[in-house]
């Protein structure tokens, strides 16, 4: 829609627009005439925040999401006092990016799948027919009707049938380095361990001297020998491949769909503020949009809620690969003049228990087969763990109390690691994945964005 979406109010009396800019999956701007207009309106403005929400993409959820800590944002800033970012008045605009990722909870959100069978109606199997199609979307007719035929209405699938699923969906979704960290996908036998663990029981070790099991999926191929007898839950590898999917696609909107509004909010001429916030997949998606863009002038601040994305995302220099990591480039302060904050917490069960078992990759040297099975060291998320290889440029400490100090934001430190699963004053500042509009997250983007 073209206009503003809501006006917020203001304790000063003035207002702040909220605009919604709608995305497909492919990346490209599905509101062109509602960007128009916050182009148009850039005019007075001092600053611009830009909220991109993570995995659901339910437009009265997300809207809801984005009102509550818009609200709760300006509300806050009345009740410290706290300054403005600049001199003269204060006129800020609200951008919510609305990109398709799912309508149901990040996976593992509210627990493992129940086992047994579950009705037709059930929300367990509406998951299961949402993630089936959501994986399937852009396979070949032969490869998804391979796949939806062996796991369609299933609960289990032997051995042989989960090694020829792996081969698919490895094809069609994991088939090249992960652009976080750079490391390769993991093989067939990679990811029948990695399905097994999530199934709840480790894959058992292979007999000595039995080797590779070849091409799986390709004709005559057969499941490894330490798989064959076994059965695999096949909601599970849907999860994982809903997981790949979704990280794939904030990179793709953020890359292709809102790096084009940054560039034009960050040209030269302007001396709008820009501010960026993501929650889950919704960080990937600033975080690609600003490596993408090619700016004039940097963006003024970023804040990153539980980051479903690689620890190692941010490094100057990534284990095993010696690359930087796939957003390093945003600490420059060419892109970015405030240092990166972001939250993690031990409370949060997706991104601390699962998300390194799901984006587990290739072996690395000397590192053991079953070892990297549950590696949160090499393969852990940013919104589970602190970052890593930063070089002595990143800063770990507890949430601050709302209105009772600052962060360090001063040079050298150019990431600042929440951790937010410690009780502050008997408060948990992230208690969940989704607990991320709140005194502690608003007090933050305060103290990223606020004058002297």
């Amino acid at each position: 829609m073209a206009g503003p979406f809501q006006t917020i109010p203001m304790n000063d009396g003035a207002s702040a627009d909220l605009y919604l800019l709608r995305y497909g999956k492919d990346g490209l701007l599905r509101s062109p005439a509602a960007e128009a207009d916050v182009k148009k309106s850039l005019d007075g403005v001092t600053d611009v925040y830009v909220f991109a929400h993570g995995w659901n993409n339910i437009f009265a959820a997300a809207l809801d999401r984005y009102r509550d800590f818009a609200t709760g944002f300006i509300g806050q800033r009345a009740q410290f006092a706290v300054p403005a970012p600049g001199p003269g008045p204060y006129r800020p605009l609200l951008v919510g990016v609305m990109w398709p990722s799912t309508s149901f909870v990040m996976p593992w959100e509210q627990g493992p799948v129940i086992a047994g069978p579950s009705g037709p109606d059930s929300p367990a199997s509406a998951e299961q027919e949402e993630s089936l199609e959501l994986v399937t979307s852009e396979m070949n007719a032969d490869e998804d009707r391979v796949l939806v035929d062996a796991v369609d209405g299933r609960t289990a699938v032997d051995g042989p049938t989960a090694a020829k699923l792996a081969a698919i969906l490895l094809r069609n979704l994991r088939a090249t380095a992960d652009p976080d960290d750079g490391s390769e996908p993991p093989d067939v036998e990679g990811l029948l361990s990695i399905w097994s663990e999530l199934d709840g029981r480790p894959l058992p070790e292979r007999p000595e001297g039995t080797g590779s099991f070849g091409r799986v999926g390709s004709g005559g191929a057969s499941a490894p020998p330490d798989a064959a007898g076994l059965s695999f839950d096949p909601r599970d590898i849907l999860r994982v491949a809903s997981v790949w999917k979704m990280k794939a696609r904030s990179g793709v909107v953020g890359a292709k769909g809102v790096a084009p509004l940054l560039e034009y909010i960050l040209r030269s001429e302007s001396a709008v503020r820009l501010h960026l916030i993501g929650h889950s997949f919704g960080a990937r998606v600033v975080l690609s949009a600003l490596d993408a863009a090619v700016v004039g002038r940097p963006a003024h601040s970023m804040l990153l809620l539980q980051p479903a994305v690689n620890r190692w995302c941010l490094a100057s220099k990534v284990e095993g690969t010696g690359q930087p990591g796939g957003y390093h480039s945003v600490l420059s302060p060419a892109k970015l003049t405030q240092p990166v904050l972001t939250t993690f917490s031990d409370r949060d069960e997706p991104l601390t228990n699962i998300f390194h078992l799901a984006m587990r990759g290739k072996h690395y040297g000397e590192q053991p087969e079953t070892a990297a099975v549950g590696d949160t060291h090499r393969y852990g998320a940013l919104g589970g763990y602190p970052p890593l290889g930063l070089d002595g440029q990143t800063t770990t400490c507890t949430a601050v109390a709302p209105g009772e100090g600052r962060y360090p934001l001063g040079a050298p430190t150019r990431v600042i690691a929440i951790d937010g699963g410690a009780e502050v004053k008997g408060e948990v500042p992230i208690p969940g994945h989704s607990g991320i509009s709140n005194g502690f997250t608003w007090w933050a983007l305060h103290d990223l964005t606020r004058g002297s």
